[in-house]
């Protein structure tokens, strides 16, 4: 049986950012499984604590570091905490209050385009002389099919969604050469904490209707595409989209979603 010490991803360091839930949290947990030592960052210390306690039971290292992503500070702490990162998973989001863009408030839609897009380029801009110094690195962005579809309600998280994908590609461009591979990961509807907190069971039912699989993704869905990417064995994969939602948008007919999760095609009559 492999060890961490003998996985694909030893000897290598893994910053995630929103580490201390969700989708975050199983990305850590899968990167530490595959020997990559964690650097877990989030706003909320007890939940990091709780991320890299169950990679530690497992016979990982973790180390959390509580830090505001946006904080104009955060690059010089994460320095401080690794001094050389390999990989970086851009998972840090935000939502803005439902409703039409001229009703949001302003300060809250800075928010979201801070966390989702200034943020991850601050962080990058410190990262990345050190990959390319070392010629390795991953970085991996978590998006959103809201990036790509749009989402009533939510401009300022899907236009911040939508802008990582130019992130994404411009990066690569930038980066192959010097052994980078930069990937972007766009989810749909996932059980977290945060989606059941946040997004109205009517909203998830009529996402879950034109889902192919007809079920909520899990974390650990997304934590292993995130994983492979990560890996040695995806070396000449860069610049990629890739959804893991359950086939979102596949098909021409909405279906009709049960509570337990069973569907059925609601095809017109004839």
């Amino acid at each position: 049986m492999q060890t961490r010490a003998q996985g694909d991803l030893a000897g290598r360091t893994a910053v995630i950012t929103g580490a201390g839930r969700g989708i975050g949290r199983a990305i850590a947990v899968e990167l530490a499984g595959r020997g990559a030592r964690i650097v877990a960052v989030g706003r909320r210390e007890t939940a990091l604590v709780e991320t890299c306690d169950a990679i530690s039971a497992e016979g990982g290292a973790a180390l959390p570091l509580p830090a505001d992503v946006t904080a104009q500070d955060f690059p010089e702490r994460l320095a401080r905490a690794a001094p050389a990162v390999d990989i970086t998973v851009l998972n840090a989001a935000a939502f803005a209050t439902y409703g039409p863009l001229e009703e949001v408030d302003p300060a809250e839609v800075e928010r979201v385009l801070d966390t989702v897009l200034r943020a991850p380029l601050a962080l990058l801009r410190a990262v990345l002389p050190g990959m390319k110094a070392r010629g390795w690195g991953r970085v991996v962005a978590i998006g959103s099919v809201a990036g790509e579809t749009g989402a009533s309600g939510q401009v300022a998280y899907a236009a911040a969604k939508s802008a990582l994908l130019g992130l994404t590609r411009s990066l690569a461009a930038e980066t192959a050469q010097a052994g980078i591979t930069v990937n972007l990961v766009e989810p749909g509807l996932i059980a977290t904490e945060r989606v059941r907190a946040t997004i109205a069971e009517v909203w998830q039912r009529r996402i879950l209707a034109n889902t192919a699989m007809g079920r909520p993704g899990r974390p650990e869905e997304v934590a292993s595409v995130v994983g492979f990417l990560c890996s040695p064995a995806a070396s000449y994969v860069t610049g990629a989209v890739i959804p893991v939602s359950g086939g979102l948008g596949v098909g021409l007919y909405a279906r009709d979603v049960t509570p337990g999760g069973a569907q059925r095609e609601s095809r017109p009559r004839t």
